[in-house]
């Protein structure tokens, strides 16, 4: 069976490590109801109160650099396969 085309969602991270939020598209095709992520683009960080967890102010990632960067933590936090089963659970319904 072909994989679909190119599908695209958006994804929050929770770094709860680093008190933030990551805003991230997720592009992503699908093959016998498996998700594979081809690209992670982070948009925006809201850093949180390490108290209270509540917003301390938002950024947008505007650079490949900084992009890059959020992107080699998102995998290194081993997030992707819970995103992957995040996107799965969402086209089910």
């Amino acid at each position: 069976m072909q994989p679909s085309s190119l599908q695209q969602v958006e994804a929050n991270w929770e770094d709860e490590e680093n008190n933030r939020h990551v805003a991230v598209a997720v592009e992503f095709t699908r093959q016998d109801k498996a998700v594979e992520i081809q690209s992670l683009t982070p948009k925006q960080v809201t850093f949180l109160c390490p108290e209270s967890n509540s917003p301390l102010r938002s950024v947008g990632v505007w650079t490949d650099k900084g992009r890059e960067l959020l992107a080699k933590q998102l995998h290194a936090a081993g997030y992707l396969p819970q995103l992957e089963e995040e996107i799965e659970a969402s086209l089910a319904v």
